[in-house]
């Protein structure tokens, strides 16, 4: 009798266990942070950086709010604002067919790019005007000042409330710690 139990025990754990493996492959496989980009696949890092193949790829002339990194909104409530700025990039990335050119390299070894879609639509400049990043303080800052100055006045993305710029909010918590 308990070997009989053992064995239905034993066979129900690795139907489970099938399952449960055959969900995570899936999931794995269908993640939405993997997106196309010059016809490569891509996964998203955080709202201004992604990697394709071996390499990373940072948007020129934005800063994004880091992955960790959280705002305040108009109540003063914190909320994941580095979360919404990669998710901003990604469903940015899966509305076109992008197209990227290197235009430099980082002291991280990343390529600096600039992005179009099909449209001539820059992704810096629709990721900046939509809240989702600031112009960078790092490059040329005045590349996006005016899509800058559009999303703070009308309290758009990161606008909405109180945050701290990425480029403080990283001297803040350098990373490793």
């Amino acid at each position: 009798m308990a070997r009989k139990k053992s064995a239905i025990f034993k066979n129900a754990f690795l139907i489970i266990l099938i399952i449960g493996g055959s969900w995570a492959v899936q999931n794995w496989m269908a993640s939405e942070e993997i997106v196309e980009i010059n016809g490569k696949r891509a996964t998203i890092i955080d709202g201004d950086s992604f990697k394709a193949a071996d390499e990373e790829f940072r948007i020129y002339g934005i800063d994004a709010p880091e992955y960790r990194q959280t705002c305040s909104d108009s109540n003063g409530t914190a909320w994941t604002c580095g979360k919404f700025a990669r998710t901003g990039l990604e469903e940015m990335l899966r509305t076109g067919a992008w197209a990227c050119t290197v235009r430099a390299r980082d002291r991280f070894g990343r390529n600096i790019v600039i992005c179009a879609d099909e449209n001539r639509r820059d992704l810096g400049s629709t990721l900046v005007r939509q809240g989702f990043a600031v112009s960078g303080l790092n490059f040329d800052e005045a590349i996006y000042a005016s899509e800058e100055d559009q999303a703070k006045n009308v309290r758009k993305g990161i606008w909405r409330g109180a945050f701290v710029r990425p480029e403080v909010w990283r001297k803040q918590h350098p990373r490793g710690s």
